[in-house]
């Protein structure tokens, strides 16, 4: 709760009050908060008129959502936010509502519920033809490649391992000489996946354009579709990013990389729910000889 010497301290803690308040929400007012959460940590410039417009909603909604997460009124609401840019943490790519004043538990608190609006933001922007597509092309490649660097390369890993355990012929790579290699030397029945947060990074887009001229399936996962890395795959899927500006190369995108495995997971568990799929056997195949493994090792991982 925020501090009662001082209600603007560290933004009136603006993201608890929305998380203790959420539940209690109509459907309109959930929109407000919504966007008060994702531009938490920041100025906002527009007026009650300006917001209740660009939300499609009205000026009464905005001041009732103000009073029910127990500021006065949106003037209130807006000096909190305005107080709250000013003190937040200087660390880059850290989220903009945690603060390092915040105690532990408030930061959890914090980073739980902005994990979670990363997914439930991925979730919203779902195309289901494109997610349909994306499945049925990995059920049918003879070969599936995921190519990312940095903290997206630790995402193409666990993709890799659950392809893998369902069967499927799946590799990461996370350097550009490599992902070249594997790009010149996929065909029709292949697959590329590229993961960047930013969809900046070249050697992903690069890799991506090469494999799909010479006929692979591309499938790239960003928040940016218009990135050269959106742009340079046959389907893209778009992860949610915050309004906050994020500093590339320092730190990692928390939230960007939540979403990766988010969908990451949704296509693995739509392999496995397919009409006539052989992958949940392959899964009881994989998770027999593993456990055959362990038992004649010890339990030694």
């Amino acid at each position: 709760m925020a501090d009662r010497a001082n209600p603007h301290a560290n933004g009136g803690d603006l993201v608890q009050r929305i998380q203790e308040r959420y539940a209690s929400l109509r459907k309109s007012e959930r929109i407000v908060a919504d966007y008060l959460r994702e531009h938490a940590g920041t100025r906002l410039s527009l007026s009650i008129t300006e917001l209740a417009q660009t939300l499609g909603l009205s000026e009464a909604t905005i001041s009732r959502v103000s009073r029910a997460l127990g500021y006065s009124g949106f003037p209130d609401l807006k000096l909190s936010l305005a107080e709250g840019a000013v003190t937040r943490s200087s660390f880059a790519n850290i989220p903009a509502e945690i603060d390092q004043t915040d105690t532990l538990i408030g930061t959890s608190a914090k980073l739980a519920n902005l994990l979670s609006v990363a997914i439930q933001g991925t979730q919203r922007m779902l195309d289901t033809e494109r997610i349909d597509t994306c499945i049925q092309a990995i059920r049918d490649a003879r070969k599936i490649v995921l190519v990312g660097v940095g903290g997206a390369a630790a995402i193409c890993d666990e993709a890799a391992h659950l392809f893998m355990k369902a069967g499927l012929d799946a590799q990461s790579s996370d350097d550009h000489y490599t992902q070249v290699v594997l790009a010149a030397n996929l065909g029709p029945d292949c697959v590329m996946i590229g993961i960047s947060h930013t969809g900046t990074t070249m050697g992903i887009a690069s890799a991506l354009k090469l494999a799909r001229e010479n006929g692979a399936t591309t499938i790239a996962l960003t928040s940016d579709p218009a990135s050269p890395v959106g742009r340079a795959a046959s389907t893209t899927l778009v992860t949610w990013s915050s309004a906050t500006p994020s500093v590339p190369l320092y730190g990692d995108f928390l939230e960007g990389r939540i979403s990766q495995i988010y969908l990451i997971d949704l296509m693995y568990i739509g392999l496995l729910f397919e009409e006539e799929s052989s992958r949940s056997s392959n899964l009881k195949k994989t998770a027999s000889a593993l456990e055959r493994f362990y038992q004649r090792s010890g339990g030694e991982a």
